[in-house]
């Protein structure tokens, strides 16, 4: 007599996957292993063996591999060899891919017992349906990496474009023949993407542009171009004599290394990032399993570069990269067209040398890692600011010689830059550019702030070119000042500026959402109307939303954020706002911290006519495929 029998498995925090799939289990109680195994709307395998357990493995066995030959076989771009140029061809490696991480991700599912040991008997199913519904989201989720890659290419954020080209590649070993386009040129995802990311890295240059040796230890400052073009951002590893420094986030064309000894080659070797393991969201369950070892992990030689260097009387020369060899011979991808704004034209100050002997003040201090030694040049609240910058932030240190400009705007003297290296345990460096906010009565630094990049400012004064200049500074002093406290792990200040009001609605994908991780509570969702059921949105007090936020900076070494691609507007005032001019900004939000990162859009409703800013609104989404609009979200901001 045939017996049903279910496994015990554990739910945890996530649904068991299988790819992530959720096995849906179909009750035989009113129907035999006979009318599931000839019903189309299922897949099934069966197994045989001595025992129970080894019929079992062999039927979920049996399962993966008519999983991955039908997911296969629904493509029309199928090629039936297996062989090309002594290589398994796509379709044979699609395959062998969900069959290896098929076996790590699914361990136990509803099976039903056909026939006792010692010739046991066992049998395996899933739904046709469930396996090209999850199959159809993660080819979504590849061209969505690939265009958001596009984009942050155009703006030469070259590493973030490498890393949603690469975890692209690898989500699209899951995906068998998703489409994608470079220019005039489409192929599948797998045949295209390495020859993409090769084409990226052979654009890539780097250059030593000055140094100098100090004691036993020689420091070198970097110039990185893309197609000519000085990078938004690059991130590199590079070897100091004795190790493995990095990675180490260039900023601005610019980032640094500090060698213990001179290379006997002559030659600086660095590595470009391509994987971003450190980067890697814990929760995305896709990703950290092929990071995990569920499959090899590509690699690209042209990641890797030599920089020729000189020392001539204790100051190092400069030389260039020598240019990477591709594996193989490929036609490389052209770069995608760079989206860059015009920047607005700034008033500069003239007689500015009190203001330029301040900060070099500043420097100084900064060279000696003694804050107390540029007291005079700040306010009672500025030094304040650059204390706890000099005490929270790793090790900070200066980076080059700064070239200063000084520009003046309504109520604003405004000092620019001061280009410092932040470095922390293990290696992990940020370049940032230092701004000073002068009092024009006493000339002093009232305020010190990392100044958004290029490109993020960029876009505020242009969205803003319409307004009067005092509130496009306004703008661009609050962004400034609002990505600077998390750095400095300011909670007051963050609390300060939130009304007691605030609506902060926070976003995550279900798959993916941990509640203890992220500042999202599964008890508190609500509807936005998101056409996408995997994403949710929870409503936080500012009370609950301040207390997660002294969690994360308690718990997090860094937390560095990076704002870029940004729509600015005046919005007219909601109705449940006070009335007045309330300034609306959605934004592109780079969030890095020790043990977490990611990339989401940040919407947020301010007022800047008090002293200090207050945000009446602030939510963070996930995803912009489906990301609801600045207007969407005044239209419907939920009570």
């Amino acid at each position: 007599m045939k017996q049903r029998r279910k496994t015990n498995y554990r739910m945890g925090k996530e649904s068991l996957i299988l790819i992530s799939f959720v096995l849906f289990t179909l009750s035989l109680s009113a129907q035999g292993w006979e009318d599931v195994k000839y019903n189309r709307a299922y897949i099934t395998g069966e197994g045989y063996g001595n025992s129970i357990e080894e019929a079992d493995r062999n039927a979920l066995n049996d399962l993966i591999s008519k999983i991955a030959v039908n997911v296969s076989s629904s493509s029309s771009n199928e090629d039936h060899s297996t062989i090309k140029n002594g290589e398994l061809d796509e379709v044979s490696r699609f395959r062998s891919s969900v069959k290896t991480y098929s076996q790590v991700t699914l361990t136990n599912t509803e099976s039903i017992i056909i026939q006792n040991e010692p010739k046991a008997h066992v049998g395996r199913w899933i739904k046709r349906s469930e396996i090209e519904k999850i199959f159809s989201s993660r080819m979504a989720k590849v061209k969505d990496l690939v265009e958001t890659g596009k984009i942050a290419e155009s703006r030469l954020q070259i590493d973030d474009a490498l890393r949603c080209y690469y975890q692209a590649l690898l989500l699209s070993r899951l995906c068998n023949s998703v489409s994608v386009e470079f220019g005039n040129k489409e192929g599948t995802a797998q045949s295209m993407l390495p020859v993409k990311i090769r084409s990226v890295l052979l654009s890539l240059r780097a250059e030593v542009i000055e140094g100098e040796q100090s004691g036993n230890r020689y420091n070198a400052r970097l110039k990185f171009t893309y197609d000519g073009r000085p990078v938004s951002s690059v991130s590199f590893s590079y070897n100091d004599g004795q190790g493995i420094v990095g990675p180490v986030k260039a900023k601005e064309g610019i980032g640094e290394v500090e060698l213990l000894s001179l290379p006997q080659s002559g030659k600086i070797h660095i590595t470009y990032e391509t994987r971003f393991r450190s980067e890697l969201d814990p929760l995305d369950g896709d990703l950290a399993m092929l990071y995990n070892g569920a499959m090899q992990l590509p690699l690209f030689s042209e990641a890797g570069a030599d920089i020729a260097i000189k020392v001539k009387g204790g100051i190092l020369r400069a030389g260039k990269q020598e240019r990477a060899i591709p594996t193989a011979a490929i036609t490389q991808i052209t770069p995608e067209a760079t989206n860059s704004k015009t920047p607005i034209t700034l008033r500069q100050v003239q007689n500015a040398n009190a203001l330029l002997s301040c900060v070099q003040k500043v420097e100084d201090a900064i060279r000696s890692n003694n804050p107390v030694l540029a007291r005079n040049c700040f306010t009672q609240e500025g030094y304040e600011l650059f204390s706890r910058m000099m005490t929270t932030c790793g090790q900070v240190s200066l980076v080059g010689r700064s070239n200063y400009e000084f520009v003046e705007a309504d109520g604003y003297l405004v000092g620019r830059y001061t280009r410092i290296k932040l470095k922390y345990r293990g290696g992990k460096t940020f370049i940032e550019n230092l701004v000073y906010r002068f009092d024009k009565q006493s000339g002093k630094i009232r305020s010190v702030a990392f100044a958004l990049t290029k490109v993020g400012e960029n876009d505020i004064m242009n969205a803003a070119a319409q307004w009067p200049e005092v509130s496009r500074w306004a703008v661009l002093s609050f962004m400034e000042d609002y990505q600077t406290a998390f750095a400095l792990k300011r909670d007051d200040y963050i609390s300060s500026i939130f009304s007691e009001e605030a609506v902060i609605i926070t976003g995550a994908i279900l798959k993916k959402a941990a509640p203890n991780d992220q500042m999202f509570d599964s008890n508190k969702i609500i509807n936005l109307g998101s056409k996408n059921s995997q994403v949710k949105y929870s409503k936080l007090s500012k009370e609950q939303y301040i207390e997660r936020l002294r969690k994360i900076f308690r718990e997090r070494e860094y937390v560095n954020l990076t704002f870029e691609n940004n729509v600015t507007k005046i919005v007219k005032t909601p109705r449940i706002f006070p009335r007045g001019a309330l300034f609306g900004i959605e934004i592109n939000q780079r969030y890095a911290s020790s043990g977490y990162s990611d990339d989401g859009y940040l919407t947020l409703l301010f007022d800047t006519r008090q002293e200090l800013p207050v945000i009446y609104y602030r939510m963070w989404q996930p995803d912009k495929t489906e990301m609801v609009g600045l207007q969407e979200f005044i239209d419907n901001i939920p009570k």
